[in-house]
């Protein structure tokens, strides 16, 4: 193989992993930040029978979460999910700290499960 071809040849290398890279490392990393945020809820009643998943968001994680969305699924007496409900968190998680979020629900008296469905994580409140 001659010097150019060895040259192409690696630069060809280079190039596949420069595009490989980052799909790897935010894949990698996805597992790492959602241990990052944990939630502690109760639910309530609200109007009309209905209800709410009230309860504070803690982050853990060196970094601000933003545009946090919270998933609250319905679980029937078998633990199945019954029904699932979205909800955004108003404002930024700050590292280290703790923020208040409400979703509404239909039954007040039902079992659920709070889960966090997509956040944004950034190095500085916005």
């Amino acid at each position: 193989m001659s010097g150019v071809q060895r040259a192409l040849a690696l630069g060809s290398m280079l190039a596949l992993l420069a595009a490989l890279a980052p799909a790897r490392f935010a894949d990698a990393a996805a597992p790492l930040f959602a241990s990052d945020l944990r939630a502690e809820w109760g639910v309530q009643p609200a109007r009309a029978g209905r209800g709410r998943v009230v309860g504070y968001l803690y982050n853990r994680g060196l970094y601000d979460a933003a545009n946090v969305w919270l998933r609250v699924d319905r679980l029937d007496a078998a633990g199945n999910v019954d029904g699932s409900y979205r909800g955004r968190v108003v404002g930024d998680v700050l590292s280290g700290g703790r923020l208040a979020f409400d979703v509404s629900v239909p039954d007040p008296a039902a079992s659920y499960r709070v889960s966090v469905e997509q956040v944004d994580w950034v190095k500085e409140c916005r």
